[in-house]
């Protein structure tokens, strides 16, 4: 993966360093064909991102590789969530690797020292106490990668599912995905009927308001991270079953 990933990190970061130099001497035109090089990057970077995530743990656990990979040594919950963290250091790596060229891109216009006076200016316009700031803020970062962590294991889930079938396998995978995709959305809206019918969101919205805004804010974050947990538990324990219950290799 390094191999497939080093030489595209270093001219992307290349090409940005070029782009902030041609700003800096005014040179539009060169500097317009390398923002354009560098985005095209950028969406190679995702693209193969994407591709890899989902080829590693289709070659290493679905393939012919996994006659090797399912008989050492190790749990089915290791090997689940090896593939989990190589997938989850790739996308943050990926994802800081593309801020920092754009931050590189920008810095003839935009200096750090704005970006971080408009940090400040932001944190003051929000009407809570530092350590309440601070804490939101951590808040929204275990969310986002408890985010991660339930996208990664969907594609999972869905190419474990796809051992159901002996033929058409990648179909069968893809369709997972949108049955599962389409049962998260129906469950969600039952869910929201149910509420709306029975008057439960009244009492929940009366709870809440019970609570200072700062508390409201807390339950909604709580409620958002609790749903995405149990969302990733549902598909892991799918990947977990049928690796473990139902291997079939191709």
């Amino acid at each position: 993966m390094g191999r497939v990933f080093l030489p595209l990190f270093g001219a992307l970061i290349a090409i940005s360093i070029i782009n902030s130099v041609f700003g800096i001497f005014g040179l539009d035109t060169p500097a317009g064909i390398g923002i354009a090089v560098s985005v095209l990057l950028i969406i190679g970077i995702a693209v193969v991102t994407f591709v890899l995530i989902i080829q590693r743990f289709w070659l290493n656990l679905l393939s012919s590789e996994g006659y090797l990979m399912m008989t050492l040594p190790v749990s089915t919950d290791r090997i689940i969530l090896s593939k989990l963290i190589t997938a989850s250091v790739l996308s943050v790596v990926s994802s800081l690797v593309v801020l920092l060229s754009i931050m590189l891109m920008t810095i003839t216009n935009i200096s750090f020292a704005d970006v971080a006076e408009g940090i400040r200016y932001g944190f003051g316009l929000i009407p809570f106490t530092s350590p309440q700031k601070y804490t939101l803020v951590i808040q929204f970062l275990i969310a986002s990668v408890l985010a991660m962590f339930t996208n990664i294991l969907l594609l999972y889930a869905c190419m474990s599912l796809s051992m159901i079938s002996n033929k058409h396998r990648w179909l069968v995978a893809i369709g997972a995905y949108i049955a599962l995709t389409t049962a998260v959305q129906i469950i969600a809206t039952v869910l929201f009927a149910v509420g709306a019918a029975t008057g439960m969101f009244g009492m929940v919205e009366k709870f809440m308001m019970s609570f200072p805004t700062f508390g409201q804010v807390q339950l909604i974050m709580l409620i958002i991270i609790l749903f995405t947990v149990i969302l990733g538990a549902v598909f892991y324990l799918i990947t977990r079953y049928m690796l473990k219950n139902r291997l079939n290799l191709q």
